[in-house]
């Protein structure tokens, strides 16, 4: 049967503009409190019923490094709210989420929040916003103002009331019945309960123990639950639930199907020819592990993933490094991990995740260096601070060798092979030796060899062979600085 569609309304905005503050005030919720940092850092998706009317919202992040997660809930959306802050006016997300708004041509409304607040200047934002080609209702154009205040609830009656205003102007409609169809809004990984998806109903039906077939991968519905965490047997349009378990994760932002066991057949086949598979495009091994800084990623969500991909090219770029991935996946540290990190001599970055206490006290035994982080920026500050440290600390080097390779040893003196990664040695130089951070010890360079012929110094890049007089035994990977 064909209906008047429930509306899907993404908010969009700048970061702290009150997008989620709005959205706690229409559910009469509390989740800004639960993110870290007050601030929205993943995609989600909550349904309310307003007069009688149900409306589907998608809450996006404001901060710059969300910028994926902002265009995928824009592409879903019937309707867009963008939220401005009536006190600070147009900034650089609410342009890149106009923007959005036009590329998908969807139909909005700007909420002018914070007008409570005495520093607001509703009229100096609009006339910000006609300088973007935004003309307002009440200048003559085609787009609703409405004036709200989020923390007291002024005018969101009206927000509310023009969302489904636009709905019936649009014409919106749906089928209720027959196999559903949607899109995947978010995708994670479980330790319990497998791989996990958070999706929008967009037409149709969808029931337990139905096949799900997107392009990426298939499942059968073992569970569904609305926004709220309840178990429930079935969905409706629009309503947003959470659905397991996949073969292996959707692509988030993919259309997904009701299907069943003949074309599972079919996309298993097509899977094998044409190998897609989320972990193929987002968690890896990578077997190249050369860079000037080595990371291993662990996350919460691909939506984190993505950010975290971002922040790290703007600083590649900003800081000409060769940053190499060595590996990315969802869910806590492992053993496993650190033993890659060892080996790899690769710096751990884990966003949102409660890391066991016993694998934190072993990264300490191995000198494995963890970066944790809830907040995004304040993570990206911190791999910043890391990064202006290592260059500080590098101009200072004299002449720095990495260890490739032990050799004779005796009480006194060490043979070893290496590269030269900074700077130069010299014969007869005075070191330390260091194994990861940690020094172990001090020596001096009293034979040294560049292709088997004894030389008087090594420049940066460059291969040989040394002996070191000292007392501590030297490990393959352990670092010698010159004095």
């Amino acid at each position: 049967m064909i209906i008047k569609k429930p509306p899907i309304v993404t908010i969009l905005g700048h970061v702290d503009h009150g997008k989620t503050t709005l959205l706690d005030y229409i559910r009469k919720s509390n989740i800004a409190l639960k993110e870290a940092g007050f601030i929205t850092q993943k995609i989600g998706a909550y349904e309310i019923e307003f007069k009688g009317e149900k409306i589907t919202f998608i809450d996006t992040p404001g901060h710059l490094a969300f910028t994926k997660l902002r265009e995928r809930g824009a592409k879903v959306s019937d309707i867009g709210v963008l939220v401005i802050a009536a006190d600070e006016g147009v900034k650089p997300q609410t342009k890149e989420s106009l923007e959005f708004l036009k590329i998908y041509k969807i139909p909005f409304i700007v909420a002018l929040n914070k007008i409570d607040k005495k520093e607001a200047d509703p009229e100096r934002v609009l006339a910000e916003l006609v300088e973007l080609g935004v003309i307002p209702e009440k200048w003559g154009g085609d787009v609703p103002v409405v004036n709200i205040s989020a923390k007291t609830g002024e005018g969101v009656d009206e927000l509310l009331e023009l969302i489904i205003l636009l709905r019936d102007l649009n014409d919106l409609k749906t089928e209720n019945e027959g196999p559903a169809k949607g899109f995947i809004l978010e995708a994670t990984k479980d330790p319990r309960r497998g791989n996990l998806a958070s999706l929008i109903v967009s037409s149709g039906h969808l029931k337990l123990n139905e096949f799900i077939i997107t392009s990426s991968t298939w499942g059968k519905i073992k569970f569904l639950e609305d926004d709220l965490g309840r178990k429930i047997d079935e969905a409706y349009p629009c309503k947003p639930i959470i659905i397991g378990n996949f073969e292996s994760l959707p692509l988030p932002g993919e259309e997904f199907e009701v299907g069943d066991e003949k074309d599972i057949k079919e996309i298993q086949k097509r899977l094998k020819e044409k190998e897609i598979s989320f972990s193929k495009k987002y968690i890896f091994v990578s077997e190249d592990k050369e860079g000037d800084m080595c990371l291993i990623i662990k996350a919460d969500h691909i939506g984190s993933l993505e950010a975290l991909d971002g922040i790290l090219t703007n600083l590649a770029n900003k800081y000409s490094l060769n940053i190499k991935i060595i590996k990315q996946d969802l869910g806590s540290l492992s053993f496993q991990d650190l033993d890659l990190a060892k080996e790899t001599k690769a710096l751990i970055l884990t966003f949102n995740l409660k890391n066991p206490k016993i694998i934190l006290e072993k990264a300490k035994e191995l000198n494995v260096k963890i970066i944790e982080g809830n907040v995004i920026y304040e993570l990206e500050e911190k791999l910043e601070n890391l990064i202006l440290s290592k260059e500080e600390a590098s101009q200072k080097i004299k002449g720095e060798l990495v260890v490739l390779a032990t050799f004779n040893k005796t009480k006194t003196k060490k043979t070893v092979g290496g590269k030269v990664e900074l700077g130069k040695i010299k014969l007869g130089d005075r070191i330390i030796i260091l194994r990861g951070e940690e020094m172990i010890g001090k020596g001096r360079i009293i034979s040294l060899e560049k292709n088997r012929i004894p030389a008087e110094e090594v420049q940066e890049g460059e291969l040989c062979g040394l002996i070191i007089e000292t007392t501590k035994d030297i490990e393959i990977n352990d670092i010698i600085r010159v004095e």
